[in-house]
């Protein structure tokens, strides 16, 4: 599959991006299935289902791997949470380089010296940032990179500090440089040529005086990161976000959803010591059996092929 539209395309038609946080084909699919317009790999829930192995320890194939299958699993546009993209210049232009080849519409560089410890955020945002040249010349590395192709780059800076209790908000880290440095900083990833920044740890209950500076300070699309609710409200509505002057927002359910799903699954076979629960659910629209993916077009290939070999030994005959 490829995607039906691009980021780009999305962003030009002015529709606003809700791109839930996926880690494989299925979570991808079913993103599709409901209606969204966009999906986000994300860093963090690709660790969870790589048994918590820390971003920053991916080997990169790992993730283009990932980048490829997924993309090649949904009709929707990815985008790629890239970390900080291997941390050089060098490194960034070659990974995300391939990321786009893979698949990716739109790829995120982040200014952590740590590459994403993501398994645990206080902890993953203890190390540092890059100075803010170092970063900037990574986005610039990207956007040379993605040149020529439909992907675009996020310049995505974690160096504000604060953000969301449900994400362990940071506040209180010593590495934290504030508002006016992430804004600095942003200003540079467009002067990099990235289209679309990100600031990380505005997302949180009363963020509306940081979100209306930031549109107004930061030339381009500006991404809402991962819309979060606080005691049963939501900390900003998609309309709020729009009104602010963001045209992008990400959420995590995926593996969270996927977790209680599976808990409540084997839960209830293991008391019922048998399956009937699980086969007798009604699955949405898709009955009893859950195929997320069609093999049609494989078994018709197949059939070819083999139709082809007979032939062939009939003729040797």
């Amino acid at each position: 599959m490829s995607a039906k539209k691009s980021i780009r395309q999305l962003l030009e038609a002015k529709e606003f991006i809700w791109a839930p946080c996926i880690y494989d084909c299925v979570s991808a699919r079913v993103v599709e299935k409901c209606g969204y317009n966009a999906c986000l790999i994300s860093s963090c829930e690709l660790e969870f289902a790589m048994n918590g192995i820390p971003a920053g320890l991916y080997n990169w194939e790992e993730y283009i791997w990932a980048t490829e299958r997924i993309a090649g699993s949904t009709t929707l546009p990815v985008i790629v949470d890239g970390e900080n993209g291997g941390g050089t210049p060098l490194a960034v232009y070659r990974n995300c380089k391939r990321l786009a080849e893979a698949g990716a519409m739109a790829i995120s560089i982040e200014d952590t010296l740590s590459g994403g410890v993501a398994v645990d955020y206080f902890y993953g945002h203890g190390r540092g940032y890059m100075d803010r040249e170092l970063w900037a010349a990574n986005v610039h590395a990207a956007v040379d990179a993605v040149k020529g192709t439909d992907c675009m780059i996020i310049a995505r800076t974690d160096c504000k500090g604060g953000g969301a209790a449900q994400t362990g908000a940071i506040a209180d880290n010593p590495f934290c440089l504030g508002l006016e440095e992430a804004i600095l900083r942003a200003k540079m990833g467009v002067e990099a040529g990235a289209e679309i920044t990100m600031i990380q740890n505005i997302c949180h209950a009363g963020c509306e005086e940081e979100c209306r500076r930031i549109a107004r300070e930061v030339p381009g699309y500006h991404f809402y990161p991962d819309v979060h609710a606080t005691d049963g409200v939501p900390d900003a509505t998609l309309e709020q976000m729009e009104e602010w002057g963001f045209q992008l927002v990400s959420n995590h359910a995926a593996m969270k959803g996927a977790t209680k799903g599976m808990m409540e699954y084997f839960s209830e076979n293991f008391k019922n010591k048998n399956t009937v629960y699980t086969e007798n659910d009604e699955f949405y629209d898709m009955g009893h059996i859950f195929t997320p993916f069609k093999m049609e077009d494989w078994i018709e290939r197949d059939k070819k092929y083999i139709a082809y070999e007979a032939e062939l030994r009939e003729k040797n005959k």
